[in-house]
């Protein structure tokens, strides 16, 4: 059995806004996740977080609870200056909290195969991807089968992790917990 993560981000690695939330969405088997696949919204190519109704965000994060996921979260305060991570933008943010995430995602998963999908960016090249991924499996004795970059549209895993970041993001930016209640119970965050 290869267990699959999928991760996204949410919020911008500047000064726009106050914290950068990262998630990853965690499941035995993928075809777990067929039902949460069925709610994502087809009425456009890519659907994501900021982009879809309220309704329909509702829809996909519901569904999560059923499918027997796990959602692990690091989420960043980048005005707390006695954070972890106070004063890093940019790059060296996101490459930090990915290995964070990596750190708590093999933690939870242990001595088992595992594929990662990560939404393609700019902020990590695929070296520094698979040198993050495979320094926090070495760590955990988790086998990393495959570690890659995949567009949203291309990659409902990822799509989903986009749901579950946007609304980790908007509890902790606009203090909002209507999306994040629904994930709440399958959820474990970390805050820096």
């Amino acid at each position: 059995m290869t267990w699959v993560v999928a991760i996204d981000e949410s919020g911008d690695l500047g000064k726009d806004s106050r914290f950068f939330s990262m998630a990853a969405v965690i499941n035995e088997r993928v075809r777990n996740l067929e039902p949460v696949f069925k709610k994502i919204p087809k009425i456009r190519e890519d659907s994501k977080f900021y982009n879809s109704t309220e309704s329909e965000i509702i829809d996909v994060l519901a569904s999560l609870p059923d499918s027997d996921s796990i959602i692990i979260s690091v989420t960043v305060d980048k005005h707390d200056y006695t954070g972890s991570h106070y004063g890093v933008h940019g790059n060296k943010l996101y490459a930090a909290v990915l290995g964070d995430l990596f750190d708590s995602v093999f933690e939870h998963i242990g001595a088992h195969d595992v594929s990662v999908f990560l939404d393609r960016s700019t902020f990590v090249t695929i070296l520094e991807l698979n040198s993050i991924c495979l320094e926090a499996a070495s760590h955990h004795g988790t086998n990393v089968k495959k570690c890659v970059k995949a567009t949203s549209h291309q990659n409902r895993c990822v799509q989903i992790a986009d749901f579950a970041a946007g609304a980790i993001n908007r509890k902790f930016e606009y203090d909002d917990i209507r999306f994040y209640g629904l994930i709440e119970k399958i959820s474990f965050a970390r805050k820096h």
